[in-house]
C-alpha cells in the first residue's frame, strides 16, 4: 500500500476517514467496525482512539473507562490485557456483534492495515497520568512492529505528545487535535509549527475559513470531524477541506469523492 500523505493529491477529492471505523453500523473501535470500512471502496482512512491496560499492551479505546462501549466496569489502566479480552465490546450495539472484543492495536493493524490509511489518536488521561514518554514509545513500537510508519498519522489533543512522538521519530506524521478551550485565540499554523505537526483536525462546528486558509498558507492540511450528513459533508467540502472525519463514512462517501468532480 502506498505511503499516507497528509493532503490529497492536486485536483483530487478529500480523504474519507472513518471515525472509529463505520461506527454508526458497528461498535465502535471493534475489528467488525473498522472491517466495514476496510471493505468499501473509496474509504481511505480508519481512525481509533489507544491508550494502555495495566500491562501497557497497547488497546483501541475511546474513554478512559470501559463501562459504556462494553461490559468492563472502571478505567481500563486497572486491568491487564487477558482480562480486557474477556469483556463483550458489542452487544451493547447489537447482540448480533456479541462475540466483539476490545482490540489491541497490533490487531487492528494486522487486521487491515494493508487496506487503509490509519489516523491513531493518542488519548491522555488527566486523572492517571503516564510516565513521560511511556505511552508513546508503547504505541510508536507496535506501529513499527507491524511495518506501518508510513501509513499512520499520530494525533492528539495533547500537543506535547505529540512534540514528543517528533522527538522520539521526525520522519512520522502527527496531527494536532483542537480544544476550543486551551487552544482559542490561536491559529492553526501556530499550534502544529510549534510540534512540527503536518495536520490539523477540527470539529465542525469550531472550523471557519480563516483557519482553513491560515494552515493551507502554511502548507498543512485541515480534517474536520464528525460529519454524518450529506449536508454537513457539502458544507464542509466548501471550506476546501483536506479529510472528513465521519461516523458513516460509507453514507458521505459518494458525495464527497465526486465534489466538484
Amino acid at each position: 500500500m502506498k505511503s499516507y500523505r497528509p493532503k490529497p493529491l492536486q485536483n483530487t477529492s478529500p480523504y474519507v476517514i472513518a471515525h472509529r471505523g463505520i461506527s454508526a453500523k458497528a461498535p465502535e473501535n471493534t475489528l467488525a467496525s473498522f472491517e466495514q470500512a476496510a471493505r468499501i471502496p473509496g474509504i481511505d482512512m480508519i481512525e481509533l482512539d489507544v491508550r494502555l491496560s495495566r500491562d501497557e499492551e497497547v488497546i483501541v479505546l475511546h474513554d478512559r473507562t470501559l463501562q459504556r462501549t462494553s461490559t468492563g466496569n472502571g478505567p481500563a489502566r486497572n486491568y491487564s490485557m487477558d482480562e480486557i479480552r474477556r469483556f463483550d465490546a458489542g452487544s451493547w450495539f447489537h447482540p448480533m456483534f456479541s462475540h466483539q472484543h476490545i482490540p489491541t492495536l497490533s490487531e487492528v493493524l494486522q487486521q487491515v492495515g494493508d487496506r487503509l490509511w490509519v489516523d491513531v489518536e493518542i488519548k491522555s488521561d488527566w486523572l492517571h497520568r503516564e510516565p513521560p514518554g511511556l505511552l508513546e514509545k508503547k504505541v510508536l513500537d507496535v506501529v513499527h512492529q507491524c511495518n506501518m510508519d508510513d501509513r499512520v498519522l499520530f494525533s492528539s489533543f495533547d500537543h506535547q505528545l505529540l512534540a514528543t512522538i517528533k522527538n522520539m521519530n521526525p520522519s512520522l506524521v502527527t496531527g494536532i487535535l483542537y480544544n476550543f478551550s486551551f487552544d482559542f485565540g490561536r491559529s492553526p499554523s501556530t499550534l502544529a509549527e510549534r510540534v512540527g505537526a503536518s495536520v490539523f483536525v477540527c470539529a465542525r462546528r469550531e472550523l471557519t475559513h480563516s483557519m482553513v486558509e491560515d494552515a493551507h498558507s502554511h502548507g498543512i492540511a485541515v480534517y474536520v470531524y464528525t460529519l454524518n450528513s450529506i449536508h454537513d459533508a457539502e458544507r464542509m467540502l466548501t471550506y476546501g477541506v483536506d479529510g472528513i472525519l465521519s461516523n458513516n463514512a460509507d453514507d458521505i462517501l459518494d458525495v464527497v469523492k465526486n465534489h466538484d468532480a
